[in-house]
């Protein structure tokens, strides 16, 4: 299986725009957020993803499984830390969870982007922090740090880490 990271290009920008809407549906799991009233996941502000074309410090990129769109991945730097690189959001379609996908992706990330990391997970997606507590002691074993703090006005899980360049 190969999994790749291709830079969404500004023209593509609808695509995430639309895989976003799962995300969205998936995340409601534990932000108990209802559909719109035309029944889909799309009430978000899509002027949130203006940066990721706008400046140098936001990364947006598709998952590619064997040439196959798998999901999506936002990297930028952390607003109040500019030093940290933070997964703003990260998505891995249904069908490929489970198979790895998400494991290989941090790895290529962090080695395309070598330096001081977190990662933010909602206190209440126990399965999230099983993967990313997982995932990063694959490639780094347990020298991270796990802690709770408030993001924005959220209680949230947060994992730090330093990968040397």
């Amino acid at each position: 299986m190969e999994v790749q990271l291709v830079q969404i290009k500004r023209e593509e920008r609808h695509i995430l725009e639309n895989l976003f809407c799962y995300y969205v549906y998936d995340m409601s799991e534990y932000m108990k957020w209802n559909p719109d009233k035309d029944g889909t996941f799309g009430g978000y502000d899509v002027s949130t993803f203006d940066p990721y074309w706008e400046r140098n410090d936001h990364t947006p990129y598709f998952i590619m499984v064997n040439n196959e769109l798998a999901g999506f991945v936002l990297i930028r730097h952390y607003p109040s830390d500019l030093s940290l690189y933070d997964i703003a959001q990260f998505f891995v379609l249904r069908k490929f969870k489970g198979q790895g996908v998400g494991k290989d992706v941090l790895e290529q990330l962090i080695k395309t982007f070598p330096g001081k990391w977190q990662i933010r997970i909602l206190l209440e997606n126990s399965g999230a922090l099983s993967f990313w507590k997982s995932a990063v002691s694959n490639i780094i074993g347990e020298d991270y740090r796990l802690s709770k703090a408030k993001d924005v006005d959220l209680l949230m899980f947060f994992i730090h880490f330093e990968i040397a360049g």
